[in-house]
């Protein structure tokens, strides 16, 4: 299993999820990771999936994740970094079990995954919550059991979220901001996967090289070779 993405494998993903759903995004990107060998990261528990999208973002580009929030109360902007392992950490011992028991019902629940959320896209609001009683615990659940399942279901997914206490160095006031995975991974990857078609093209404007042979390059030796282009 790896977690690091090569400038080949950061473009495959770029071009399966440009223009797709976020979910539709995390999947490409484990996909291009080659990480989920073992299983269909369509069906990865969403903590999991979030784990692995963090693991690839560290190895990739590094640890540190630089973001942004906005102080409700002020407006003021906070920048700060953040830890993609300590972050991974945090949804690792949030729980990834395979099927977990509610302890109301005795209904087996299994983690609610991409596939699920897939899924109930289109339901109208009314029917959601019996739409994701019936996919995870397998069979249609009413009354007060339906209420108990749907307190576990929520649970699970906000286990599921990293959220993060912030402070507003203007004013004070102190709030929390749930970070999107998906949403920063996928920005470093967009990023990147333009500027190295812009590395592509101007190398084989250059030299009439091929894509692969441009991309096989380590980046000391493509920055090397763009640096005597841009002398010429």
């Amino acid at each position: 299993m790896q977690y690091r993405l090569t400038a080949p494998s950061i473009l495959a993903a770029w071009e399966h999820g440009a223009g797709r759903l976020p979910l539709d995004r995390a999947i490409a990107i484990l996909w291009a990771a080659s990480t989920c060998d073992d299983v269909d990261p369509a069906d990865l528990p969403l903590a999991e999936r979030d784990r692995r999208l963090l693991a690839i973002r560290a190895a990739t580009f590094g640890p540190t994740i630089p973001a942004r929030a906005t102080c409700p109360e002020c407006n003021a902007e906070l920048e700060m970094e953040l830890d993609a392992q300590d972050l991974g950490e945090a949804l690792a011992q949030s729980g990834t079990q395979a099927l977990t028991n509610d302890g109301e019902t005795g209904q087996m629940l299994r983690p609610l995954t991409s596939r699920d959320v897939a899924a109930v896209v289109d339901v109208p609001a009314e029917r959601l919550a019996a739409a994701l009683r019936a996919r995870l615990t397998g069979r249609e659940i009413d009354g007060d059991d339906a209420e108990a399942v749907d307190r576990r279901i929520e649970a699970q997914a906000a286990a599921a979220e990293l959220s993060t206490r912030l402070t507003c160095s203007e004013c004070g006031a102190a709030w929390s901001e749930t970070l999107d995975v998906v949403a920063h991974v996928w920005s470093d990857i967009e990023t990147t996967a333009l500027r190295l078609l812009g590395e592509v093209a101007e190398l084989a404007a250059a030299f009439g090289w091929s894509e692969d042979a441009i991309l096989s390059l380590s980046p000391a030796r493509r920055m090397t070779y763009l640096a005597w282009a841009r002398q010429a």
